[in-house]
């Protein structure tokens, strides 16, 4: 299968991937060395991209959900990246019990993006689960985050603008600090809908605020920047 567009395989009902891991993706950097742990995998999007178009050396995605973390051994068999995968079928509040401190370069997560028992909750459970924090909360992923990463590790998450400030706050908690950040937007003349930060441990020369990635230029295409690492549109 050609990595530079591909579709992977996913339940027909309730959790759906969407482009959201597709950008962090882009965003996320990787080095051909480098070990990367996906927090809340569903079916092993980001990480996988982490894999194939990142150059990561492997990934250890975590998934509390059993139907989802099936899907991420079909798709890295898809994609022939299986040997470089493990699937770890857990909660990522007992990440302690499964891996040593500091063991990971990255650690990359596209996290619920609503607090439990806010806005409109799903009818399924696993969508309910994906987008709700039901299952663990935001302090509970960063201080994940901060167990398993390096000193000199990179966490990479992506919110709503909403919950900028909270998350700002939980990341100096863990003793991080945002060192890039960029804002992403669904048209150029709208509001940002998600914020994307890379956030480290080690000291920070400056923070760097990268160019807005703008998703649609009309309904029907994404913008050329988004389409060469995406692909084009699909109709639904």
């Amino acid at each position: 299968m050609n990595p530079k567009f591909f579709a992977l395989h996913q339940p027909k009902k309730g959790y759906r991937y969407g482009i959201d891991s597709f950008l962090l993706a882009r965003f996320a950097r990787f080095h051909p060395s480098e070990i990367i742990c996906d927090l809340g995998a569903g079916v092993g999007t980001l990480g996988l991209l982490g894999l194939v178009r990142g150059g990561a050396k492997k990934l250890v995605a975590v998934e509390v959900q059993e139907e989802l973390a099936s899907y991420i051994f079909k798709n890295a068999e898809l994609l022939e990246v299986g040997e470089k995968v493990e699937i770890l079928h857990a909660n990522w509040k007992q990440v302690g019990k499964y891996f040593k401190r500091n063991s990971f370069h990255a650690v990359i997560s596209n996290p619920p993006y609503h607090k439990a028992k806010s806005g409109l909750i799903s009818p399924s459970s696993s969508k309910a689960i994906a987008k709700h924090e039901i299952m663990g909360e935001m302090s509970d992923l960063i201080q994940a985050a901060r167990y398993l990463l390096k000193p000199s590790g990179r966490l990479y998450l992506m919110y709503p603008p909403l919950r900028m400030e909270e998350l700002i706050k939980e990341l100096a908690l863990a003793k991080f600090k945002i060192q890039r950040l960029v804002a992403i937007h669904p048209y150029i003349d709208r509001p940002a809908t998600l914020i994307m930060v890379e956030a480290v441990r080690s000291p920070v020369r400056e923070l760097l605020l990268e160019p807005l990635v703008i998703v649609y230029r009309d309904p029907d295409h994404y913008t050329p920047e988004v389409e060469a690492y995406v692909g084009k549109k699909r109709r639904v």
